[in-house]
C-alpha cells in the first residue's frame, strides 16, 4: 500500500483524467455547434457580411489584440476552405465517442483515445505550417496532456499491458 501522498497524488491524477475528460466532451459539444454553425452562416451569405464588416474595421484598428481578433475573423469569413467544418465534425464526433467510451471503461477504449488524439495532434500542426493559428497550438498542447492522462489511467486499470 502506498504512502498518504500517493493516495493523494494519485486521486489528483484520476480526477485530473476526469477533468480532462469533462473538458474533451466540452470541447466536442462546441466543435459540433460550430460547425453547425458555420454550415448555416456559409449557406445564408452571413459570412460575406461579416468579411466586408471586418474589412472596414481593419482599416480603423489594424494593429493590437483587436485587429489580431477583426484579422482573424475576416480571414475565416472569407475563407472558401471546408477545413474548419470538416475539422470540428469529425473532431466533436470523435472526442464525443471516446469520452463515452472511456467513462465506460471499455477496454480499447485507451489505446483508441491515444491513437486518435496523436493524430489529431499531427493533424493540427500540419495544419498550423500552412495558416500558423495559435488555437492548434493550444488544441495540440491539450490533446497532449490528455494523452498523458489517459496512459495514466490505462496503466492503472490494466498494469499488465503496460
Amino acid at each position: 500500500m502506498g504512502t498518504p501522498n500517493e493516495s493523494t497524488t494519485s486521486r489528483l491524477l484520476h480526477d485530473s483524467y476526469l477533468v480532462g475528460l469533462g473538458v474533451q466532451a466540452a470541447i466536442g459539444t462546441f466543435q459540433l455547434i460550430g460547425a453547425a454553425m458555420i454550415q448555416i452562416a456559409s449557406r445564408t451569405g452571413w459570412l460575406t457580411g461579416v468579411a466586408t464588416w471586418t474589412a472596414a474595421a481593419l482599416d480603423n484598428h489594424p494593429v493590437g489584440v483587436t485587429g489580431m481578433v477583426l484579422h482573424a475573423l475576416h480571414h475565416f469569413s472569407t475563407a472558401s476552405d471546408p477545413f474548419w467544418s470538416i475539422y470540428l465534425i469529425g473532431h466533436g464526433v470523435l472526442n464525443l465517442g471516446v469520452v463515452a467510451a472511456l467513462l465506460a471503461k471499455k477496454w480499447w477504449a485507451h489505446p483508441v483515445s491515444i491513437l486518435m488524439l496523436t493524430g489529431f495532434i499531427v493533424y493540427q500542426l500540419a495544419h498550423y505550417m500552412h495558416n500558423h493559428s495559435p488555437i492548434l497550438i493550444a488544441l495540440s498542447l491539450f490533446d497532449a496532456v490528455v494523452i498523458a492522462l489517459v496512459w495514466r489511467e490505462y496503466r492503472q486499470l490494466h498494469p499488465t499491458a503496460a
